[in-house]
């Protein structure tokens, strides 16, 4: 179910496909609300339709509504009981059912599908998909001609030649999708199952999980350009940040080998065990793909951690006994697995609560608030009083409160018998606080949890219940302010005054502070290959000359063209830094003040349009530099964004005086957000010590 909050309103939405049909509620939330029925020619066409329609809702705002699970009709290997979702009311939730493993809807998008596990819809190959694959690598013919070329491995070379001709082997096919993935970017990656779909489509299962074995041992020489293709040595691994294409390809490979006829099965299985001999990249593929085989994943994880722990990521996905994850757990990190749902929903699907150990541990790994949200999250969801016990060890963490109180809302028992044993042991005053309210909201459960703690949690349950009851006030004796709220009376509107036509006409500048630009213009030790002899300067202005012409931004993370505006010749860079717009903006916050202090005032239109999309990472960035626009920005992040709001306050407290010549006008501007913005930036301006400049500032007007 997805929902949406705000604007003052508060409205659900929900799909859900019978076949053909699409069966669609919405409504106000906490109302039965409308249904409606769509048919379509087949079923994958009403999956398609369905997708497109959940892709609107989210760009509309709405948002997963974690409660609303889809069962798990499939229980992993050491996982509780499956049934439908819980009830939303305590009183509807049954003891069983806080036993039972459900999983909620975002997580069975995202997971990895493994044969036998939870099901999920599997859409079936695109018929279509072997054209658009030969359309897409004819466009990257050349490429793939010029990396051959380059190519020191016969075997190699043979095959990507055999595939352009027309004679594809599964070797030749991965050596295409290997060249053709270099060029993708990162953010893009998932169009990569085209080579998926077109390999089970026209080829069979058997052919694409090959292809994808050999794919999975092959890396490309960042050392030259174009880029060969080569075999990885059994020690060597890719960057994870940069992420393996060749799992984008595997995944949908995977998914639809978990709902392939069991003859289909078994032969891809066989093909695969004579795969697994040719190295162990093969193997790791091969135990991603079929996980089904318990006795390769133990081989695979043994191996892995002895060997190349890097891989062991990779197997996260196969992991289908506790004993597995404990191979591998400790080589596994946090941030790499959590920046989505997809990881942690796959290892649960395989080991179910077994999984609590493993997430735990990867919280500490983590640095970044999404992630650890996500993570408590998913620990909220799990039956198991190891979570809970996760959960509240963690308490004081800032995210932490309000996962657990989704799990005391769907565990309620669990929740007052975990915190009634606790005893303000976990988080020092916070869980005698929860035990307080959770006990005073669940009545009903106090005699059933008390027959199952020892006497001392039983005593805290008891003390709660046994206090007197605080006795509800009468109007009459409540202050008049909180009978009647100022703000439910009608009052007098002040017409704002509006004096039109005023403009700023200040110049941007820079104002470094002692030492601040060389700071800025020296880069960390890890970050010192921009000025690398291998960069064809020339090329890379012509290409960003062309994407200027054609009004657009750089495509995605293109490591040459940042390396041109660091440390590239002035006479091609200088040029081009007014109109250039990066499309990707991973790592801004270590290339973009090499950039900021060699152009200063010219980088600017550059940073102002790169903050709009990534305020957070950019604001800081601005802090030097002083104009009318970077004012106006400040006051809409000051009054908007909360996560930048410090560095707003921060840059009108360095430009106050250009912060009042900048805000005047709009803060006497026609009434609407603008004004309200510009308003109440100068009001904080003043308050903070710069009154004078606000009226020196007006006076000037």
């Amino acid at each position: 179910m997805l929902t949406y909050v705000g604007g003052g309103s508060a409205k659900f939405w929900e799909v859900r496909q019978d076949g053909t049909e699409l069966n669609i509620r919405y409504g106000r939330l906490g109302a039965a609300g409308q249904t409606q029925v769509k048919s379509f020619g087949s079923a994958a066409a009403a999956t398609v339709a369905a997708d497109k329609l959940v892709a609107e809702k989210l760009r509309k705002g709405y948002a997963e509504d974690e409660a609303a699970a889809a069962p798990v009709t499939s229980p992993p290997v050491t996982s509780p009981p499956v049934t439908s979702p819980p009830a939303t009311s305590p009183a509807e939730i049954a003891a069983e059912d806080e036993d039972r493993l459900t999983m909620p809807a975002a997580w069975l998008r995202a997971l990895h599908p493994r044969r036998g596990g939870v099901k999920v819809t599997v859409k079936r190959p695109d018929p279509g998909a072997p054209a658009e694959l030969a359309a897409r690598v004819d466009g990257q013919r050349q490429l793939i001609r010029d990396s051959l070329a380059k190519c020191s491995d016969p075997e190699i070379a043979a095959a990507g030649a055999a595939y352009l001709a027309g004679e594809p082997t599964p070797l030749g096919a991965a050596v295409a999708a290997s060249v053709v993935a270099e060029s993708v970017p990162w953010n893009e990656r998932t169009s990569l199952t085209l080579f998926a779909d077109a390999w089970l489509a026209e080829r069979g299962p058997v052919f694409a999980a090959t292809a994808v074995i050999e794919l999975a041992s092959l890396g490309l020489d960042a050392t030259v350009y174009p880029r060969p293709v080569r075999r990885l040595a059994t020690d060597e691994s890719v960057n994870h940040w940069y992420g393996r294409p060749w799992m984008e390809i595997a995944n949908r490979v995977r998914a639809v080998l978990s709902t392939a006829p069991d003859d289909e099965y078994a032969e891809v299985v066989a093909a695969l065990a004579a795969s697994r001999e040719d190295g162990l990249h093969q193997r790791v593929a091969a135990s991603y793909l079929a996980p089904t085989e318990v006795e390769w994943v133990t081989d695979d994880c043994a191996e892995v951690s002895r060997v190349n722990p890097d891989l062991a990521l990779e197997l996260v996905a196969a992991v289908g006994t506790p004993e597995h994850a404990a191979l591998i757990a400790s080589h596994v990190q946090g941030y790499y697995s959590m920046h989505s749902l997809a990881l942690p929903a796959t290892l649960v699907d395989g080991i179910g609560t077994a999984a609590v150990p493993v997430l735990a541990g990867w919280f500490d790994d983590l640095y970044d608030a999404e992630s650890r949200r996500r993570l408590l999250s998913v620990l909220a969801e799990l039956p198991s009083d190891a979570a809970m016990r996760a959960l509240l060890d963690r308490i004081d963490h800032k995210h932490a409160e309000p996962a657990f109180l989704r799990a005391a809302a769907r565990f309620p028992r669990r929740a007052m018998r975990m915190l009634a044993a606790s005893g303000g042991t976990s988080g020092g005053k916070v869980p005698d606080t929860l035990l307080r309210a959770h006990v005073l909201a669940h009545p009903g459960l106090v005699d059933e949890v008390l027959a199952s703690v020892d006497a001392t949690a039983a005593g805290r349950i008891n003390k709660i219940t046994a206090a007197p009851s605080v006795p509800v006030a009468p109007l009459d004796a409540l202050p008049e302010v909180l009978v009647s709220p100022p703000w439910t009376r009608p009052r007098t509107v002040r017409k704002p005054v509006v004096v039109n036509d005023l403009v700023c006409t200040d110049e941007p500048a820079v104002v470094w502070r002692p030492g601040e630009r060389d700071t800025w213009s020296s880069a960390r030790p890890e970050h010192r290959s921009w000025d690398r002899s291998r960069h064809e300067w020339k090329k890379v202005a012509s290409r960003i000359a062309a994407q200027i012409a054609a009004g657009g931004q750089t495509p995605s993370y293109a490591f040459d063209e940042i390396a041109l505006f660091v440390a590239g010749p002035d006479e091609l860079a200088a040029p081009l830094i007014g109109k250039w717009r990066p499309g990707d903006l991973w790592g801004v916050s270590e290339w973009m003040p090499q950039v900021a202090a060699r152009f200063g005032p010219a980088a600017l239109p550059m940073m102002l349009d790169s903050a709009r999309r990534a305020p957070v990472q950019v604001a800081p960035l601005l802090l030097p530099f002083a104009g009318p626009e970077i004012a106006v920005l400040m006051a809409e992040w000051l009054s908007r964004l909360k996560s930048v709001r410090a560095s707003a306050l921060a840059w009108l407290a360095r430009h106050p005086e250009t912060a009042a010549r900048a805000l005047i006008p709009a803060a006497l501007g026609r009434p609407g957000v603008p004004r309200r913005q510009a308003e109440r930036a100068l009001a904080v301006l003043a308050a903070g010590g710069g009154r004078d400049a606000v009226t020196e500032a007006a006076a000037g007007y």
